[in-house]
């Protein structure tokens, strides 16, 4: 029993190492990566590489895959997109659990040092995060030390052998269990890490050790699907498609093993081959997943029920009437309905980049009329709200109900930016038959995408108020100021230059970079939130 809390612990510093390296990574260069995401648009191969890159950098193909499902939803990249950025993805998570695997444990020590002692001392988010990163990559490797410490001595017992036994001649079952714990550890990179520590340790042999393999790659195709089980179809429909790929290739894989029993080696020793065959299933499950794309999207999209809500109709649904005598209660059934207006809000905003680009001609009619849902659900909250404080409320429950009151006010004042500002800007720019200088249009799209961005970084923060979210959205004021800032001393610039584009599209130019100011104000107004209520 000792032994297995021992294991259970290893594996325990082994994911949190992987969370310390993906946290750190995601506030070093989580909003570069977003940008880079969206630029990638259409084209195959960034996109491939793009999904490459951030799975190596999270350390997780799940949470790449979760992140690229939730830009389809807001309509940042296409369902085709998102379903290769999680192809590249899987990818880069093999290449992470390579890498990781080798016998790099003796400098666990000083690069968890390294990362502690810089991190206590930096004071730039950036540079925190890159120490924060280091920290992760110092726990994992000094936990996969432990487990494979652990597995040596746990196979030297005889009935822990007996049970091995039983699972070995039973591929099938050996497959479930690493689709099993994959899930339950969000995270295939550990299940792959944990296998190639107990195939070192003798725990596992190679045939177990392939079919943990397999099933480390179900359970990462099954994670992302099942936590999108309540978003929007166009969410669910890249991770669906990958799920279906991945099953395909995995199922093949399984019946050619069991097949060419026992399966050649080509040099490698047998430590290896687990990893091995992780890679060339992924890239193998990839090629065929890019050159199919359209095939697989399309069997996805025909398996998921498309959304059926009404954005025309929009009105309350989780304000509880009966729950104003339980305070807790009310705020609970409020913040909800508050996070429905958030939603409604970021869409609303999320739309602005394709009405710019003139994607969808009846966008614009449909983003000013989310507006009216935006100030039905306003109007309900506050009423709501208005009833619940008139009850005793303790001094914890005061300051939730002015946050939220706080929090929602700055939601509808978004929508109206975009509706009253944003939206009149692009229609006269199409009515002008007027076009931004390719440069002013860089800049402004520049400054939107660190304001979507931005956008869930608000919402997390009023979630959780988790002081290191908050200061990393209050971080972030003095830099949309700066963009602004240069692109108007870089558009004033070009205009002095006698840039027709520039002189023609001048006003719209300015004024659209201010309401992407002004938004991201409301936004910063949240952080303000967090940051109070944790001080």
């Amino acid at each position: 029993m000792l032994l297995m809390i021992e294991l259970v612990g290893a594996v325990g510093l082994l994911l949190f190492g992987l969370r310390q390296v993906r946290n750190g990574m995601m506030r070093a260069f989580g909003s570069s990566l977003k940008r880079l995401a969206g630029r990638t648009e259409g084209r195959v191969v960034p996109t491939f590489l793009t999904g490459l890159l951030v799975a190596v950098l999270l350390q997780s193909s799940a949470a790449t895959a979760m992140i690229s499902a939730t830009f389809a939803a807001q309509g940042a990249i296409s369902a085709a997109t998102a379903f290769i950025t999680v192809l590249g993805a899987d990818i880069g998570t093999a290449i992470a659990a390579l890498i990781a695997s080798q016998k790099i444990t003796a400098v666990s020590p000083l690069l968890i040092a390294v990362g502690y002692f810089g991190g206590q001392s930096a004071r730039i988010p950036r540079t925190i995060g890159l120490f924060k990163s280091t920290l992760g990559v110092g726990l994992v490797l000094l936990g996969l030390s432990l487990v494979g410490i652990t597995a040596l001595r746990i196979s030297e017992l005889e009935d822990f052998a007996t049970i091995l036994g039983i699972f070995a001649k039973q591929p099938l079952l050996v497959l479930i269990l690493g689709a099993g714990i994959s899930y339950l550890a969000h995270s295939s990179l550990a299940v792959i890490l944990l296998t190639v520590g107990l195939a070192n340790a003798g725990v596992l042999d190679l045939q177990a050790s392939l079919f943990m393999v397999l099933g480390a790659n179900i359970g990462s195709g099954v994670l992302p699907v099942v936590a999108h089980l309540q978003s929007s179809a166009t969410a669910r429909i890249p991770l669906i498609a990958n799920l279906y790929v991945r099953l395909v290739g995995v199922t093949i894989a399984s019946v050619l093993i069991i097949l060419v029993w026992p399966v050649p080696q080509f040099g490698f020793s047998e430590k290896m081959l687990p990893l091995l065959l992780h890679v060339v299933l992924n890239i193998a499950v990839a090629l065929v997943g890019i050159f199919g794309a359209r095939i697989w999207v399309a069997l996805a999209t025909a398996s998921v029920t498309a959304d059926t809500e009404d954005t025309d109709d929009v009105h309350p649904i989780h304000l509880d009437p009966n729950a104003h005598e339980t305070p807790s209660r009310a705020l609970a059934c409020a913040k909800r309905e508050a996070l429905r207006m958030a939603d409604i809000a970021q869409t609303m905003v999320r739309n602005v980049g394709p009405i710019l680009g003139s994607s969808d001609p009846g966008l614009p009619q449909k983003t000013s009329v989310m507006d009216d849902g935006l100030d039905r659900l306003f109007d309900a909250i506050k009423i709501y709200m208005a009833r619940t404080m008139q009850q005793q409320l303790t001094e914890h429950e005061s300051q939730q109900a002015q946050d939220l009151l706080t929090f929602i006010a700055n939601m509808e004042h978004i929508g109206d930016i975009v509706d009253c500002d944003l939206l009149p800007i692009t229609r006269k720019k199409t009515a002008r038959q007027t076009d931004f200088s390719q440069e002013g249009f860089a800049e402004i799209t520049e400054v939107y995408e660190v304001v979507c961005m931005n956008f869930d970084l608000a919402v997390n923060a009023f979630l959780t108020y988790d002081p290191e979210l908050a200061r990393q959205l209050y971080d972030t004021k003095m830099v949309v100021r700066q963009m602004e800032d240069v692109s108007i001393a870089a558009h004033i610039g070009r205009i002095g230059s006698g840039r027709s584009d520039s002189i023609e599209s001048s006003d719209l130019h300015l004024d659209m970079l201010h309401g992407f100011k002004r938004i991201n104000e409301h936004l910063i107004t949240t952080a303000h939130l967090a940051l109070n209520a944790t001080s």
